[in-house]
């Protein structure tokens, strides 16, 4: 579950709107791993909240050829939640090498 402290810390990074949007799904990925996120849409940005492994992690939305890119602010080295239809999948981003590594795929939204 998503807590609410880390989500309300998320909304208030995010530029203050009248309209803010927020979506939760359950995604089952491979190894039987399950990851609860909660998706915030404003009209002046979005970002995601998703728990791994126990750690709530929030991350703002990046640049994307397809789909959602969800980053660490600021760039550098972090997780990276890339989102497209019902699937998705969470990567590493090392900011040194510029390659990513990826922690889970094949996530399919269960709801």
């Amino acid at each position: 579950m998503i807590r609410p402290a880390c989500a309300a810390l998320l909304l208030s990074a995010l530029p203050a709107t009248a309209g803010v949007e927020v979506l939760t799904f359950r995604y089952l990925c491979e190894r039987g791993a399950e990851v609860p996120v909660a998706y915030v849409n404003a009209a002046d940005g979005a970002a995601v909240v998703l728990t791994v492994e126990g750690r709530q992690i929030a991350l703002v939305q990046g640049p994307s050829g397809s789909g959602a890119r969800y980053e660490w602010p600021g760039g550098g080295s972090g997780y990276v939640w890339w989102s497209k239809g019902d699937g998705a999948m969470l990567l590493w981003h090392d900011g040194a090498s510029g390659e990513d590594q990826t922690i889970y795929a094949d996530c399919r939204s269960q709801e």
